[in-house]
This record gives structure tokens, sequence and C-alpha cells, in this order.
């Protein structure tokens, strides 16, 4: 081991720069080997504390209409009515609903409405967020008849 020293100890004094630029190479190269298992420690964190999350919720990350088991949250039911409200409005209106929108959610604990009615935007989201949720509950419950029926082919779904 001593010679090992030495040798490096004669190295250092004969090449300095080379010695030192090795030096910081290696201190990089390590930390950057650190970095890098940390960061994949953490994303598998993540990834397996996502999945046992969407297992409780039972969530999955396929659209909406085509998961049968899917819950649709009151959330993600007036997201999707705010979409849809989106792409059926004009330009003129989206940019009139968004600017009455950061009025009423930038600045919230104030009556925005001042006892007024609310916009009909919010009606119309409102409504189809409840017709969302309508839907997936009726979808849900003949789900849940159809897998009781005992007619049905348990092969061929």
């Amino acid at each position: 081991m001593s010679k090992l020293a030495r040798q490096l100890k004669f190295y250092a004094e004969t090449y300095p720069k080379a010695s030192t630029g090795l030096l910081i190479g290696g201190t990089a190269l390590a930390f950057a080997a650190v970095v890098g298992f940390i960061e994949v420690q953490d994303v598998m964190a993540a990834k397996r504390h996502a999945a046992t999350k969407r297992q409780q919720v039972g969530y999955t990350e396929e659209p909406l209409q085509s998961t049968p088991s899917a819950v649709v949250t009151p959330q993600e039911a007036q997201l999707a009515a705010m979409l849809e409200n989106a792409k059926n409005s004009s330009w003129q209106d989206n940019l009139r609903n968004a600017a009455d929108a950061q009025v009423r959610f930038m600045l919230p604990g104030r009556d925005v409405d001042e006892g007024n009615e609310k916009p009909e935007y919010i009606k119309r989201i409102v409504d189809r967020s409840e017709e969302i949720l309508l839907e997936d509950k009726a979808r849900k419950e003949k789900e849940i008849e159809e897998s009781n029926d005992p007619h049905r082919s348990r092969f061929w779904k």
C-alpha cells in the first residue's frame, strides 16, 4: 500500500496540473454517480408511491370513457365540463370567461358577484359537471348489474 502512495505522491509532484485535473475529474465523476443513484432511487420511489395511490383510489391513466373501473371525482367532472365549454365557445367568449375566472379565483375570499347571479358559463360548467357525474354513476351501476348477471359470459369481454 505504501508503494502505491509513494507512486501517487511522485506523480502529483512531477505532474501537478495533470494530477489536479484527474483529482477534480474523479471528484466530479463520483459526485455525478451519487446524484444519479439518488435520482434513480427517487424516481423509483415516486413510481411506487403513485402506483399504490392509484390502487387505493382505483385510478388508471387511460381516458375516462374507456376505463370501466375509473373513479370520476367532482373535480375531474368539472375539468371535463370546463374543457367542453371552452371547445364549444368562441374565442371572444373564452377570453371573457378567462378574465372573469381570473378575477374570481385569483382573489379568493371576496364576493365577486356582489349578490348578483353567477355568469352563464359557470352555470353551464356546473350543470355539465353534474351530468358527467350522473353519467358515471349510471355507467358504474350498469357495470355492476352486468357483472352480477349469471348469463353473461366471462370468457369474452
